[in-house]
């Protein structure tokens, strides 16, 4: 099964799911997991992150190339769905 490093809370945690936001630590910034700018980056660079507040909590930048937008429904509906799996 595929694991996936998540920032949680203040430290890097492993998950299933690779949560709505990618970031590149290398470059200070996020933005959504279809952006071409995050899946250039190398693996070890990459983390991801469930929640808009979590990325920006790590001092990450929005991506100017796409343009994240906070995802307020579909952060809830990930957040029933990691309750019901736990």
């Amino acid at each position: 099964m595929k694991r996936y490093k998540i920032w949680k809370r203040g430290k890097i945690v492993e998950s299933r799911y690779p949560g709505l936001y990618a970031g590149i630590v290398t470059m200070g910034i996020f933005g959504t997991l279809t952006c071409k700018s995050g899946m250039r980056a190398l693996k070890k660079n990459r983390i991801f992150f469930h929640f808009w507040s979590d990325a920006m909590l790590t001092g990450m930048r929005p991506c100017k190339l796409c343009k994240p937008v906070k995802l307020c429904r579909a952060e809830k509906a990930l957040k029933q769905k990691l309750k019901t799996d736990v």
